[in-house]
This record gives structure tokens, sequence and C-alpha cells, in this order.
């Protein structure tokens, strides 16, 4: 378990995620009892990380990295368009334009918006 710098509650990597979640879904272990013992805080976590697992077939870390092409939260990164291939470009040059679209529409919808 990894030092934290408040004492709210633990924090665990992500086999230990994967070990507690696999006594939940084994049924060994009711989903309060694990919460009390493993000091998760609220037992809602497991069926978070239940989800994650039926929907990436693993947990995953979503503290702003970007796995495998899964989208994280988090500010975007500054792009470097002379580093980008021509791909890339092309994909970030239609990405602008699908917000340019968006946003015009919005502003004919409603004119408050700038």
């Amino acid at each position: 378990m990894k030092e934290r710098k408040t004492t709210k509650h633990a924090v665990y990597t992500l086999e230990e995620k994967e070990k507690i979640l696999d006594l939940y879904l084994s049924g060994e272990k009711r989903a309060i009892e694990l919460a009390r013992e493993y000091d998760l805080g609220d037992p809602k976590k497991l069926r978070k990380w239940r989800d994650m697992r039926l929907k990436y077939g693993r947990i995953i870390d979503l503290r702003g990295r970007s796995i495998e092409g899964i989208t994280m939260k988090g500010r975007p990164k500054s792009v470097n368009l002379e580093e980008m291939n021509k791909d890339e470009l092309i994909k970030h040059i239609r990405m602008i334009e699908d917000i340019k679209k968006a946003m015009a529409y919005l502003k004919k919808r409603d004119p408050s918006i700038k």
C-alpha cells in the first residue's frame, strides 16, 4: 500500500484492487465487509472497479494518464503541429473544424453564446 498525504482512505495498487475485486466477485465477502476491512470508504467503489473490468478487461488507473487509447479526464496536452505526421495533422484539423461547426450551430440557436 502506498503512503498518502492525508489519512482519509488507503491507496491500493492495481494488483491489490484486482485481488479485492476477486474476493467481491467470488461472493466470499460482501461489498460492505470488504470496504470496512480494506478501508475503501464507499462500498460503491467495488462496483466501479467491476464496471471497469467489464468495460476494459481489467482495472485501470484513471488519474490523468492515457492507456491504450482510452480517453482520460484532465487538461488536454499542448499540440506541436511540427512533430505530427500527416495522418495526425489531418485528424487534428478535422477535430478543430468539427468544433467550429458545433460552435456555429450553438451560436445560431442561442445568441448569448460567445
